[in-house]
């Protein structure tokens, strides 16, 4: 599970570096037991001995200015200190 994170991770930041945007999903893992997803995996090339434990999706913000849309809120509760 940690080297999938951390794969994703990359992922993540190279889909930043060429401007995309993406969305880390981890729902899959819970499903990896669904025989109707599995065979559907199994149809995309997953092997008998794999299953899949996290996803990402990338492309391009559906904004004008490819900026994710989102407006930054005031904190609460404790702060936060750095040692």
């Amino acid at each position: 599970m940690a080297d999938v994170a951390c794969a994703v991770e990359n992922m993540m930041l190279a889909a930043n570096e060429l401007d995309l945007g993406s969305c880390y999903i981890n729902q899959l893992k819970w499903l990896n037991e669904d025989p109707t997803l599995l065979e559907y995996l199994r149809g995309l090339g997953l092997k008998e001995d794999e299953r899949v434990y996290a996803s990402v999706a990338i492309g391009y913000a559906d904004t004008e200015s490819g900026l994710p849309n989102r407006a930054e809120t005031p904190r609460t509760g404790n702060e936060v200190v750095f040692v």
